[in-house]
């Protein structure tokens, strides 16, 4: 789970991309705001580090992703690794952050492929607006490494900020060195199973009230060797009042949704590659208990 002071910088740095550390904290470094972080920052478990910017340091930790500040520069990097092993991946896993971020992002220029640190990458500029309408510039640099990894580099901050910021993520990026992550093969199999999560809620119940109920489950198997299988379905169910001590009608909707594919743990990483992408979440295994992104799941089988 993220901190209420984890949430309100990252709301901070989306809302006002122009703020800085120092101007947040009440003065420039020294003067009693974050002291910076230097030498270099290694992902764990991804075994990929590169080198912190001179004035830079982790703001807050989201699960794989890194978000760093400065006290002298507007805006802010957001640093994740990532199992990938084309420039499109790389690009859908960008998609995924600003949709969770509530942006809608859209390129400036069509990403093109380079090679940076003797890696290969792709690059682009993406413009946005953030909640207040205001326009956001990102400069993105996703990295693949040669061991099925990557890393997602991506620079925020107003458009008239960007250059200089774009000039301190391409300095990132040319640190950046990658070896084989390192595979957590005992979750992997501590996972082989059929787990479960399960809501509902049921409001009114009469005929005079009327009521609604609602319900939602999520089904994952893990065959304890890379593979996984998901379900999931919803249902809603609204019954109307009606005359003389009856309902009056009704009227439901119900969904469902499946996918499959391959998993592997990283540190305390569960990957999903599925048909429809990737997911990333962080995971805490207990038993027959599964907490994953903020849900539990139980196992079942």
């Amino acid at each position: 789970m993220v901190s209420h002071a984890g949430f309100f910088l990252a709301l901070v740095f989306l809302v006002f991309p122009g703020t800085t550390l120092a101007q947040m904290t009440g003065g420039p470094k020294g003067s009693g705001g974050p002291v910076a972080q230097a030498g270099r920052s290694n992902l764990a478990g991804w075994s990929i580090e590169y080198q912190m910017p001179q004035g830079w340091r982790v703001v807050q930790s989201l699960g794989r992703i890194q978000m760093l500040g400065s006290d002298t520069e507007a805006g802010a990097i957001f640093v994740a690794p990532g199992l990938y092993t084309s420039p499109n991946e790389a690009i859908a896993d960008l998609t995924l952050f600003y949709q969770s971020m509530n942006l809608v992002g859209h390129p400036t220029e069509p990403p093109g492929e380079t090679t940076i640190a003797g890696l290969r990458a792709v690059v682009a500029t993406i413009a946005s607006q953030d909640q207040m309408m205001r326009p956001v510039q990102g400069r993105f640099i996703g990295m693949l490494t040669p061991h099925g990894t990557g890393l997602n580099l991506l620079a925020m901050t107003t458009p008239d900020k960007l250059d200089g910021l774009r000039v301190t993520l391409e300095r990132l990026a040319a640190t950046v060195k990658a070896m084989p992550p390192s595979i957590n093969r005992q979750a992997i199999a501590a996972l082989g199973g059929t787990w479960m999560l399960y809501s509902g809620s049921t409001s009114g119940g009469s005929s005079v009230t009327g009521s609604a109920s609602r319900s939602y489950e999520e089904t994952v198997a893990f065959d304890g060797n890379g593979r996984f299988q998901y379900q999931s379905s919803s249902s809603f169910m609204l019954n109307t009042p009606g005359s003389g001590g009856s309902y009056g009608g009704g009227a439901g909707s119900a969904s469902s949704d499946s996918d499959q594919g391959t998993y592997t743990v990283i540190d305390r990483t569960l990957v999903l590659k599925g048909t429809k992408g990737q997911f990333a979440v962080d995971i805490q295994l207990q038993g027959d208990q599964l907490v994953a992104g903020g849900k539990t799941y139980l196992r079942s089988r």
